[in-house]
């Protein structure tokens, strides 16, 4: 379907609506679910002006659903730092979020959207040496989780040691377990212990309940680790299964945290 407007540039929703012969809202929620193109290329912003010779089609098989809060999950690279106040610029979204970085492990079959991207909330953030596992989301109910239910959050980790470290002692080895098992309290709250065991001769996996900023550092520390790399693995129920360094993928909706 397509049309040509008469007149000076107007919105491209006030475009479709006369176009469609629907609301203005329902218009609005066909652009933003990416089904209108004008000359060809999607627009998905109801606020873009549109000239008089600019054609736009609305694709037949659209709906003017209204759109969910989306879910993400990111394998952040090591190295990578995350802006101090966690605000996503546009910039980053179109960086770290790009169709070619797009998991090809991702089911969801959801199509990419502008607005998925629209206030999205990063949670849990990472060191800017550490890798694994991010979330971000659009969901108030999975932020809420996030924010109330900290504590009771599984995060498991692998721990990579240096070379210089690695086999060691046996007793120099079961040291080091008890000593990350140890309890602690952080900034006045009493935390779960930790679970840790061996994987190889330098890898460690740390399991622990809940994981404010600098609780794993000072774990290590205390443990007197001489660290290679430290990765997230899962938090809750969901885990990096899949995910390459620098890949994202849209949480699916029976995965629960």
């Amino acid at each position: 379907m397509n049309t040509a407007a008469s007149g000076e540039p107007q919105r491209l929703a006030k475009r479709v609506a006369a176009l469609m012969s629907c609301s203005r809202s329902e218009a609005e929620r066909f652009i933003a679910g990416g089904w209108v193109r004008v000359d060809g290329q999607v627009v998905e912003v109801p606020e873009a002006r549109v000239a008089e010779h600019q054609v736009v089609t609305v694709d037949p098989a659209a709906r003017p659903e209204t759109l969910v809060p989306m879910t993400l999950l990111w394998h952040k690279p090591a190295g990578l730092p995350l802006p101090e106040a966690l605000h996503l610029t546009d910039d980053l979204v179109r960086r770290w979020f790009t169709p070619a970085s797009r998991s090809p492990s991702d089911r969801s079959r959801v199509r990419p959207l502008r607005a998925h991207f629209h206030r999205i909330q990063p949670l849990c953030p990472l060191a800017t040496d550490e890798s694994g596992l991010m979330v971000f989301t659009q969901s108030t109910p999975i932020a809420r989780r996030f924010l109330q239910s900290a504590l009771d959050i599984e995060h498991e980790w692998f721990i990579d040691l240096t070379d210089g470290q690695g086999p060691g002692e046996a007793d120099w080895r079961a040291g080091v377990l008890r000593s990350l098992a140890q309890t602690m309290d952080w900034q006045g709250r009493h935390q779960p212990p930790a679970r840790a065991s061996w994987q190889s001769d330098r890898r460690i996996r740390l399991v622990m309940k809940g994981c404010p900023p600098g609780q794993l550092q000072r774990l290590i520390g205390r443990a007197s680790l001489v660290v290679g790399s430290v990765r997230r693995q899962r938090i809750g129920r969901v885990a990096l299964t899949g995910l390459e360094p620098g890949h994202w993928r849209y949480l699916l909706p029976a995965e629960r945290f």
